[in-house]
């Protein structure tokens, strides 16, 4: 069962179900966490849990791309909303697509959950609600609180997400995944703090690129300006920052359909300052 854990706490994360952990109790779908706390009471079988181990690799399996087909359509939401001209028509539609792709998740988690309830026998299955008491449900409920904060963050993060942010985010889903709830929620509250999820969006207001000087503008030393920024920004985490740093993206891209290279000077002048400070 030891090799089981870390492979389905990353499946079970993104689920973003309501009920509580009684009720999890409560239906007998005790999750791969709970079910290690009380295995000895359990008494699994080597092949139980080859049977659960297999349940979740071919849930990770198919798991893998709706996860991807969900960021994708979740991008794509954010990019109409941030276009003007969007109608509600075409962000609707696009906001059905996520829908549709966070039910294909939680219907994936929920059939993993059954299948692994499925997988003890009667008796087993009447153990839980004895064995899976106060401890049991104690640890759940710090784990629904830690992945519900985590959740919040990630909404917030996801159309921004650098290399820098995602690095953070591995450490704190390798603590979750060891069990070491504590240190993953000081170090959750520490990104928290570091990104700015929590400033608003005050700071966020779009830069004034026309006060910058343009610097060299030659379209090899652009490039060069440009490839260093895009880099530079990869180490970027504070959210504010980086909305800021998408708006000057598409300003760029504007400026140089315009082939404004003066434009595309000024937009990368003030990101080589901004990404300074």
């Amino acid at each position: 069962m030891k090799s089981l854990l870390p492979a389905i706490v990353l499946l079970i994360a993104t689920l973003r179900v309501q009920a509580g952990p009684e009720a999890w109790l409560q239906a007998g779908l005790l999750k791969p966490e709970v079910i290690q706390q009380i295995k000895p009471g359990l008494q699994l079988t080597s092949e139980q849990e080859a049977r659960m181990l297999a349940i979740v690799t071919a849930a990770r399996t198919t798991g893998g791309p709706v996860e991807d087909a969900l960021r994708a359509r979740q991008q794509r939401l954010h990019d109409l909303l941030v276009r003007a001209d969007t109608t509600a028509e075409a962000a609707g539609l696009q906001l059905a697509q996520v829908l549709e792709s966070e039910a294909a998740i939680k219907q994936l988690q929920l059939r993993t959950l059954i299948a692994l309830r499925d997988t003890l026998t009667p008796e087993q299955q009447k153990k839980i609600q004895t064995l899976g008491g106060p401890p049991a449900a104690a640890q759940q409920d710090r784990e629904t609180a830690l992945l519900a904060k985590a959740n919040r963050l990630r909404a917030a993060l996801e159309p921004y997400l650098t290399a820098a942010l995602r690095e953070r985010g591995a450490a704190i889903e390798q603590l979750i995944r060891t069990g070491d709830l504590k240190a993953a929620d000081a170090a959750l509250d520490r990104l928290i703090a570091d990104s700015g999820a929590n400033d608003g969006a005050a700071q966020s207001a779009p830069p004034d690129f026309s006060r910058y000087a343009t610097g060299p503008t030659d379209i090899d030393t652009l490039t060069r300006r440009f490839d260093a920024a895009k880099e530079a920004a990869q180490r970027v985490i504070y959210l504010p920052l980086l909305r800021q740093l998408y708006v000057a993206k598409d300003a760029v891209e504007t400026a140089k359909a315009a082939q404004d290279a003066a434009a595309v000077g000024r937009i990368l002048t003030w990101a080589e300052q901004a990404m300074k400070k």
